[in-house]
């Protein structure tokens, strides 16, 4: 029985290399993701913590570590000494030390305009005093040599087009205009320490007259050979002391990684889940291919029982050929892994383009883990069909009819599986809009899941006359070949219901994601328009970290006197604290309300809004157990909550009254002003106004809330192209599996093509049968997919919108036609190629093939050979 299996492989390359195509691709898809995932984590690790290389022990502030929070930085009132470098240096356990000075530095760019990220100037940093010890890498030119040179990172370089030997204004401690000669570039690698702020290397001289550093942010040391970074470490904590904070090499690393590291295995989670979801999907393919195997096979395994085969004998042939496909496809699919993770790696701007890639991470756990999903997942698909061709009865080798005739159905079981399924199903799904947040999504698709499996058990019942309904114009326009399509259909369900699943599941997949993603980005944006109602904000810029205490008058005034705007509103903001908790005040000058600012009040009502009112952001609302009708008291001002709102057009979560604000806080110009462009009136124009308005006041910084939409819908575009290119592999396994199931299904069917041959069909009329066949089951896949997909999609978008919006969900129509007609056409090109193969072969060659086992010899005129010429 095993060589009688091992020469059906042989015999059957074909069938061999169509039942491992589905699994080659989700088993590589799955690997290529923790390939990866390998080498992502690998680069980052890498890249983030180039300011640790060659360090053994580090020591900074005690108050915080340096390097595990950028905000140190900005506190220039705790410093490491200069003696206590010369400490360090001075321990026989260091073999090499060097001092890191870091503060704020104002950065003007060639227009003279300051440079600001994200509301906050750049920093300055030393340059190295030991080489070895370096914190960042040249990128171009060199590092200042003497005072007076200035080097920036490489992404400032770029974004604002320096170059070497142009000047570089700087804004010096006194706050006075410092001019310096660019003289190179650094790379700083993923460093989340500056969070994508400017940087500048000044030689410790600069450091100290422009930047007014007096100290050191941080003290490394490389270790002596023989010595570890425990001992390197704790001679550190003994000669320091307790005002210093001392960390290992190693643990340094960490700490730069932690940040990067949480993004990257975040977006891992997510690449990993979608390989998943590919694999689960080709495993339900290769079930159905083995499913249409067996049932073509029923007289080939009649035969093989009429041989003295046993029950056991076939349930192992059908799984040990499993297991040569999953094991050939498993090894097949970890080669184009590599591909595949190459591809992604391509694709890596999602993680950032400063990370350098050098080369794939291929670890031992990834191969395991792609042979043994491949394998075992091959394997337990192949178990159903296998006890199905157990049962085959000896009998049936006599018979031409299909497998439901001769192993006995279970109908009635199937039925009520469907049933409990859908039942299960749908209590979920409603269930989990229900649920709070995001924990309702993964009930929601657990019922999708079982809603899905649902239909799959139902496929054989609701085929046919989903067939008819689809075929009832092509049967009555295209004549015998769509009426035979249909025909056929109708006759063997449950062999179109095979091969409709795998392109209903993964269709469903596809839907059920596309609604989120289209909801996702309507509700951003109507959050967008509705929450952030201005257009352009212009506040105060800084001086040494220290912003400008106001903007000053002749701006607002020029401002309020353009007629691009309809509304111009300043607004002022101040750090304090409510209950014990900090968080921010802010406020609008008188009338603002009703005109530019417009927040989403979710409880409450600012109508009544005046002195001694306040409204706060629900988040602090929830923080500090203070809803509509509390009474809060803030820097001793006693306030009553009238309202609690979602959004604004500040960060600020404590709304106070113009003139409460300047009795807490003082009186004041507005830090910032909020400008809402009028009707009708171009982008570019109002941006030009706005620039007119400020062109004399350099240190002012404009936002764009138009540019910012502009980007967070960027984001949300690579975001959809993203989730869509990685939902599109299932598709393509999906595809894979109805194209295998087509031309095994057409290639087996040789008995019935000549008969249909014989009674007259023309070849072209025979191949025309085929196509629409698949035409119409791509067609009836493609309607229960996409259905169910988006009552799936709705559902969760439902939930969501419910938690953290409001309207409804939003189904992209156009982008779910666009699934239809890609099914029907791979459906139809897929069986296109069997088809017309079909179609060449004569009736007397189709009489010759009979479904003889490969290891049973047979006459030259198909008897049975003699006694003794058998296996």
């Amino acid at each position: 029985m095993l060589r009688t299996t091992l020469a059906g492989l042989r015999a059957h390359k074909v069938r061999l290399v169509l039942s491992a195509v589905a699994v080659m691709i989700g088993v590589g898809f799955l690997a290529g993701t923790l390939v990866y995932g390998d080498t992502a984590r690998a680069a980052f690790f890498d890249d983030l913590a180039r300011a640790a290389r060659n360090v053994d022990a580090s020591a900074g502030p005690a108050w915080v570590p340096f390097g595990e929070q950028s905000s140190g930085f900005s506190e220039s009132s705790r410093r490491l000494g200069l003696e206590d470098l010369d400490a360090v240096r001075g321990l026989p356990q260091v073999a090499r030390a060097d001092g890191r000075m870091a503060e704020r530095l104002s950065m003007l760019d060639p227009h003279g305009r300051l440079i600001a990220n994200f509301g906050k100037v750049g920093w300055a940093v030393s340059t190295p005093g030991e080489p070895s010890l370096s914190m960042f890498d040249v990128a171009g030119g060199r590092l200042p040599r003497r005072d007076g040179e200035i080097a920036i990172d490489a992404s400032t370089a770029r974004a604002y087009g320096f170059r070497a030997g142009d000047a570089v204004h700087v804004i010096g401690v006194d706050g006075r205009e410092v001019t310096l000669t660019l003289v190179g570039s650094f790379d700083l690698g993923a460093n989340k320490r500056f969070a994508g702020l400017s940087v500048a290397a000044l030689t410790p001289g600069d450091m100290r007259s422009v930047a007014g550093a007096y100290g050191y942010a941080e003290v490394v040391a490389a270790a002596r050979p023989g010595v570890g970074e425990d001992a390197l470490a704790a001679a550190l904590r003994e000669r320091l002391g307790p005002r210093a904070r001392v960390l290992g090499g190693e643990r340094l690393r960490e700490v730069y990684a932690t940040a990067a590291a949480k993004y990257v295995n975040g977006f891992l989670v997510v690449l990993f889940a979608f390989g998943l979801v590919a694999l689960a999907v080709s495993v339900f393919v290769i079930a159905n291919t083995f499913s249409i195997l067996v049932a073509q096979r029923v007289r080939e395994l009649a035969l093989l029982r009429c041989v003295g085969a046993s029950r056991r004998q076939l349930f192992g042939s059908v799984v040990l050929e499993a297991l040569a496909v999953g094991l050939v496809a498993s090894v097949g699919g970890l080669a184009i892994s590599v591909a595949i993770g190459w591809v992604l790696l391509v694709g890596r701007d999602a993680l950032g383009k400063s990370v350098r890639v050098e080369h794939l991470v291929v670890s031992p756990a990834t191969v395991l883990a792609a042979l043994l999903a491949g394998t075992l997942c091959t394997v337990l698909a192949s178990l159903l069909p296998a006890r199905t061709a157990s049962r085959v009865p000896p009998m049936a080798a006599l018979s031409a009819a299909p497998l439901e005739a001769a192993v006995p159905g279970h109908r009635r079981s199937r039925l009520r599986a469907a049933r409990i399924l859908a039942g299960g199903g749908a209590l979920l799904v409603a269930g989990g809009t229900r649920a709070p947040g995001f924990l309702g999504l993964p009930v929601v698709f657990l019922g999708a899941i079982g809603l899905f499996a649902a239909a799959v058990a139902a496929g054989p019942f609701v085929i046919g006359p989903l067939t008819a309904w689809v075929g009832w114009l092509p049967a009555r326009v295209l004549g015998a070949p769509a009426r035979l399509a249909v025909q056929e259909a109708r006759r063997n369900p449950k062999r179109v219901a095979a091969t409709t699943g795998a392109l209903t599941v993964g269709l469903a997949l596809m839907s059920l994601f596309a609604v989120l993603l289209a909801t996702t980005r309507a509700q951003s944006e109507r959050e967008l328009d509705e929450n952030f109602a201005v257009d352009y904000v212009v506040t105060g810029g800084f001086v040494f970290n220290e912003r400008t205490p106001a903007v000053p008058a002749p701006v607002v005034d020029a401002l309020r006197g353009r007629p691009e705007f309809a509304a111009v509103a300043a607004a002022r903001a101040h750090r304090t604290e409510v209950r014990g908790r900090p968080t921010e005040a802010w406020s609008m000058e008188p009338g603002a309300l009703d005109t530019v600012l417009r927040p989403e009040v979710m409880r409450g009502s600012v109508a009544g809004f005046g002195p001694g009112t306040v409204a706060l952001k629900g988040s602090l609302a929830d923080a500090v157990g203070a809803g509509v009708g509390a009474r809060i008291t803030l820097e001793g001002r006693p306030l009553r909550v009238i309202a609690v709102y979602d959004d604004a057009p500040s960060t600020g979560e404590i709304l106070l009254d113009w003139s409460d604000y300047a009795a807490v806080f003082g009186a004041g110009g507005p830090d910032s002003v909020l400008v809402k462009a009028a009707e009708g009136v171009p982008a570019e124009t109002a941006r030009a106004a706005v620039d007119g308005a400020v062109r004399e006041r350099t240190r002012l910084q404009v936002s764009s809330q138009a540019e910012w939409r502009a980007k967070v819908t960027e984001s949300l575009d690579r975001q959809l192209l993203v989730f869509s290119a990685l939902l599109g592999m299932s598709i393509v396994i999906a595809l894979a599996g109805i194209a295998n199931t087509l031309a095994l299904s057409v290639l087996e069917r040789t008995r019935e093509t000549a008969l249909l041959r014989a009674l007259g069909l023309s070849r072209g009329q025979l191949r025309g049968m085929l196509v629409l066949e698949a035409v119409f089951m791509a067609v009836i896949g493609a309607v229960a997919g996409i259905g169910l997909g988006v009552l799936a999609g709705s559902a969760a978008a439902f939930g969501l919108i419910g938690q953290y919006g409001h309207g409804h969900p939003v189904i992209p129509v156009g982008r779910l036609g666009s699934y239809a007609l890609l099914a029907t056409a791979a459906a139809a090109l897929a069986a296109l190629l069997p088809a017309t193969a079909s179609a060449r072969a004569t009736v007397r060659e189709r009489r010759r093939r009979r479904s003889t086992p490969a290891g049973v010899r047979t006459c030259t005129d198909g008897r049975p050979g003699p006694r003794g010429a058998g296996v």
